[in-house]
């Protein structure tokens, strides 16, 4: 393993030596540059050799620097949605955290559900649907999942290195990031991909998104959170009524709903109307997300301090848009038409179905390589076009995409899969047999659930 270790940085600044002269020459004049450099950020991202946001953030300037695109296409990124839409969602969540709301919500959850194993797992499952409405940052909520799930350990005094522990801190992660596609607003990327899908803005609204996907979302989330069970094992959950205890103690804690809670309440139900009305006002949903969020701040509303802005994670913006850049860069040198060009005739043969499942396998394979933004930015182009070309629905394809690229085994695959091992209470032997379970689980699933469901209501 030292040895390795060592050989992480030749790895990063060799390998995409031999990508750029590996590169078909045919592409574009940039092809190869890009690819090159991709492969370098893709590679650094896999060794952790350098911090993911200053990767994002040499890429961008990489991509400047060796003309690969236009400036207007590097920074492309800032000019859309999604930037804007994770600062705003890093507000809500600073919000959520500073008032008590968000934890107030999901202990509520806890407390009607119980404080034995399969209590906890119910009530996790409920406060990640309610959650899942209210708050849009995966990351924002598994902060609040993570620190109840921990004082539920350490009040049971539970062994942190035990399965029972490890079985705990995963409910919490599944309780944030399963259903981030319950709804179109639950996934900070999910209306930005869909933009990138769909140029003509032609892309599915609030309600038609629910048709297509809630379904099916909820299936996963209950799949998902049962694959716990799993990592327990034969371990029993003891002292059950303690569990219960810390509960009710951190409900009387928070005490009475504040009045900040009550205003914080009223601009997500705000937010979300935006989504749910938006067929018929017409107004982007994510313009009044964003301005709903900075309210926040307003004199009479005072639900955060004008100090705090400055110490919102807005750093995390500068990773989002390095990683949408890949996918801007990429059409702007033909990489996206060339790789669809690459995969059509080996699809061409295949059923609708069956490209549905390989769609799902790219995104298990890709996303030990991308992170789930990049693999977005990367491939959602590729994906769209390739639908046009074998004049198919790419909603399906892309859906199963995204469920592909959901699934997890290494820490370095996603931030907030990785920061569940900041609390020193889950260990990856533990998870990881739980986590593929859920992989191959999920892939039937489209194959038994999803695909019959899509094709009863017309997207196939």
């Amino acid at each position: 393993m030292h040895i390795l270790k060592h050989l992480r940085w030749p790895a990063v600044l060799l390998l995409p030596v031999l990508v750029y002269f590996a590169a078909p020459q045919d592409i574009s004049a940039k092809a190869p540059l890009f690819m090159a450099m991709t492969s370098m950020a893709v590679l650094a991202w896999a060794f952790n050799v350098f911090p993911a946001i200053g990767v994002a953030a040499l890429l961008t300037f990489a991509y400047m620097l060796g003309g690969v695109a236009p400036s207007e296409v590097v920074f492309g990124p800032w000019t859309t949605v999604l930037p804007w839409l994770t600062f705003a969602a890093v507000i809500i969540g600073e919000a959520m955290d500073k008032s008590g709301l968000g934890r107030r919500l999901a202990l509520r959850c806890l407390g009607v559900a119980g404080a034995s194993f399969y209590g906890l797992l119910f009530g996790f499952f409920i406060g990640s649907i309610l959650l899942a409405l209210v708050l849009p940052s995966i990351l924002a909520r598994l902060v609040i999942f993570c620190a109840i799930a921990t004082g539920i350990i350490d009040t049971l005094r539970l062994d942190p290195k035990s399965r029972m522990s490890s079985a705990i801190i995963l409910m919490a992660f599944m309780g944030a990031a399963a259903p981030q596609f319950l709804f179109l607003h639950t996934s900070e990327s999910f209306i930005w991909a869909f933009s990138m899908l769909f140029k003509d803005g032609t892309a599915p609204n609030f309600w038609e998104y629910c048709i297509h996907g809630s379904f099916f979302s909820i299936c996963y989330t209950i799949v998902s959170m049962l694959v716990c069970c799993v990592v327990k094992g034969k371990e029993k959950l003891e002292q059950s009524g303690e569990g219960l205890a810390y509960i009710r103690r951190s409900l009387a804690e928070l005490g009475p709903l504040t009045g900040k809670e009550i205003k914080l309440l009223c601009l997500v139900l705000g937010m979300v109307l935006g989504f749910m009305l938006q067929p018929w006002t017409g107004i982007d949903p994510v313009y009044i997300f964003c301005v709903l969020a900075l309210c926040s701040y307003l004199p009479g509303i005072d639900i955060l301090e004008r100090e705090s802005m400055g110490h919102l994670e807005v750093m995390f913006l500068i990773f989002v848009a390095g990683c949408m850049a890949i996918g801007f860069v990429g059409n702007a040198t033909g990489f996206n038409a060339w790789a669809v060009q690459q995969v059509l005739p080996l699809m061409q043969d295949w059923s609708e179905t069956m490209s549905i499942v390989m769609a799902y396998l790219s995104g298990v394979f890709v996303n030990f390589m991308l992170t789930p933004f990049a693999a977005t930015a990367a491939f959602t182009p590729a994906l769209g076009e390739l639908g046009q070309a074998m004049h198919v629905n790419p909603l399906p394809i892309f859906y199963a995409f995204q469920y592909g690229v959901d699934q997890y085994v290494l820490p370095y695959e996603a931030v907030y899969f990785l920061y569940i091992f900041i609390t020193n209470r889950v260990s990856l032997v533990h998870i990881a047999g739980a986590l593929v379970i859920r992989a191959i689980a999920c892939g039937f699933m489209l194959a038994l659930i999803a695909i019959p469901y899509w094709k009863l209501i017309g997207i196939m």
